[in-house]
């Protein structure tokens, strides 16, 4: 019983949204779990992949096809049927993205992740329709079990996709408390030490230039707020052309910085319009920070009550305000905060994605 995982989509060097949500699949599976899995890598990670599961896996085949590339409609059915072949059909194959080529041999179960449906209500351009209401269903269709990472997702999957009732199944990603955690002083004083370039006070934006993340509104929040934080910076790794003196832009961040700048941050700034999941709140909460989030999306339903809320709709001035009023008093036990992301763990939601896999082959 094999189980082909396409990890075209792992980049270490950019590990955020699917990337990392794969490898961590991968990385906190269980040991009989990786004898069992044959990894799909591209000409771009498959040194990546190598290193990192080419001990533990049965196997890791190189594509010539990229990933979302034309040329993987081709070339991973021709793989996965070669293998269903070879293994008399006790074979799943597992996308952990909603990209999955069509493989019409019956005997291949197939099992793909829907993070979002964010193309769909947010971009709606007729391409994206095109593609979401034409290869999207078949995949859908197609599909033995759909993952989702929200019920937040699972209710949007559905009121678009309504026959998918029976397949969808909610596993809450994980968090990485190894890289994400709260400093003691004697280690905040050693970061301090090696980013002395940092500012002391500053409010953090992590994310990107797409509209759903909502940049702007963050940049906007972040002036009102100027009123009542006179001595704050903004640090972000987005707006590069920015010539605010204000604002610090940082274009690489790795894990190592981010969890020092989560950990003395005045407060960590989401204000998205769209997430199906959210990851980078919670790990500003593993890091002891103070969330500002919308109220949008499943975003509520991931932070519960660990967040300060504003509606994103309303004028920046008057959330500046809000947050003024309730940030000096909004002091979270942390052992709370951590026996509520308990709820958040990689090996878990590992688990479950290959116990569903493997019990139906």
């Amino acid at each position: 019983m094999i189980c082909i995982v396409d990890c075209r989509c792992i980049n270490l060097k950019k590990n955020h949204g699917i990337s990392r949500y794969t490898f961590e699949i991968i990385k906190n599976s269980q040991d009989y779990v990786k004898e069992r899995l044959v990894l799909l890598s591209s000409g771009e990670n498959h040194e990546q992949l190598e290193k990192h599961f080419g001990k533990s896996v049965r196997k890791i085949i190189k594509l010539k096809s990229t990933f979302l590339s034309p040329l993987e409609n081709i070339e991973i059915p021709y793989v996965v049927n070669k293998i269903a072949n070879y293994t008399n059909g006790k074979v799943a194959y597992f996308s952990p993205s909603f990209s999955s080529p069509p493989i019409v041999n019956k005997n291949v179960r197939m099992f793909m992740t829907i993070h979002d449906i964010m193309h769909i209500e947010f971009y709606k351009s007729m391409k994206n329709k095109l593609y979401y209401s034409t290869l999207v269903k078949y995949y859908i269709k197609r599909a033995n079990k759909i993952f989702t990472v929200s019920y937040y997702s699972k209710e949007r999957i559905l009121k678009y996709y309504p026959l998918a009732r029976d397949k969808v199944e909610v596993v809450y990603p994980g968090l990485d408390f190894s890289t994400f955690s709260k400093l003691d002083q004697e280690n905040k004083k050693k970061y301090s030490d090696e980013f002395k370039f940092l500012p002391t006070k500053f409010f953090l934006f992590i994310g990107n230039n797409k509209p759903h993340k909502n940049f702007s509104y963050a940049y906007k929040l972040f002036k009102e707020l100027k009123k009542y934080y006179p001595e704050h910076k903004l640090i972000t790794n987005v707006g590069f052309n920015f010539k605010d003196k204000e604002v610090l832009f940082l274009e690489k961040i790795n894990d190592r910085l981010l969890n020092y700048l989560y950990n003395t941050c005045e407060a960590f700034i989401y204000p998205s319009l769209y997430e199906g999941f959210g990851l980078p709140p919670l790990e500003a909460l593993a890091c002891g920070a103070k969330v500002i989030s919308s109220t949008l999306a499943s975003l509520p339903e991931v932070l519960g009550n660990f967040a300060i809320y504003i509606d994103v709709t309303k004028p920046a001035e008057e959330n500046a305000k809000i947050i003024a009023e309730n940030l000096t008093k909004w002091n979270l036990y942390y052992q709370d905060v951590k026996r509520f992301l308990e709820r958040y763990d990689w090996r878990q939601c590992s688990e479950k994605i290959f116990k569903y896999i493997f019990d139906t082959l």
